[in-house]
């Protein structure tokens, strides 16, 4: 496991977590790796979560079921971005995606609620990823804070444009590990209708694209 420390010391959970406290700590979250194909199942909706995950190989995708049994696919997962952290820690609840591999994957899975029992309160090394947990589940609200503000605009254009700024503001690789199908889910629309609207927007000079990648050429 060793050969991914430094993939995992850029994970947010695990920021300023030295080789000797990387150890320490994923012996005591009772770490362990396990592979993925392609269109495998991780999590299902309604699952007790137990373990979060961190991608270290591969993709994966956040799939939330609708109420007319179409699905979207809500977040992606990439090295070395995680999953199921809230769940793992509360345990009780039901989770509310389905996780599937979108490629060939490699997780290292963790028991995160194990940071919340009382003898991991005077561990410095518990304490440090405890704070970084904090801290990424804060920013996890706020990226679903844009997201709804993102799917509040009424035009697939706007829908489109809000999310190339705000991906542009923060200097995001969100976008490039998007296919097509994945950005019409995360913007609440179709792929075809999304590919139509692309093509005008480029022909009117407000975007260009080549494949996953879409930059804004001028404010719309």
């Amino acid at each position: 496991m060793e050969e991914y420390f430094e993939l995992l010391q850029r994970s947010p959970l695990f920021e300023s977590v030295d080789a000797e406290g990387m150890r320490h700590i994923l012996h005591c979250l009772e770490a362990y790796v396990s592979m993925g194909g392609k269109g495998e199942i991780i999590n299902h909706y309604g699952d007790r979560i137990v373990w979060a995950g961190i991608v270290l190989e591969g993709k994966v995708a956040l799939i939330a079921p609708g109420s007319d049994g179409e699905e979207s696919s809500i977040r992606l997962a990439v090295p070395p971005e995680s999953f199921g952290c809230s769940h793992s820690c509360l345990q009780n609840q039901p989770s509310q995606v389905t996780v599937v591999a979108r490629k060939r994957t490699k997780i290292l899975f963790l028991k995160l609620s194990k940071l919340l029992r009382r003898e991991a309160m005077g561990c410095r090394y518990a304490s440090l990823v405890t704070a970084n947990l904090l801290k990424q589940t804060a920013a996890a609200n706020l990226a679903q804070g844009r997201r709804i503000h993102v799917m509040s605009q009424k035009s697939i254009r706007d829908k489109l444009l809000l999310f190339l700024e705000q991906s542009r503001q923060e200097e995001a690789d969100t976008l490039s590990a998007m296919n097509r199908q994945e950005l019409a889910d995360y913007l609440g629309t179709e792929r075809s209708a999304l590919s139509r609207e692309m093509a005008r927007m480029k022909k009117e000079g407000l975007i260009d694209y080549c494949r996953n990648e879409i930059k804004i050429l001028s404010e719309n």
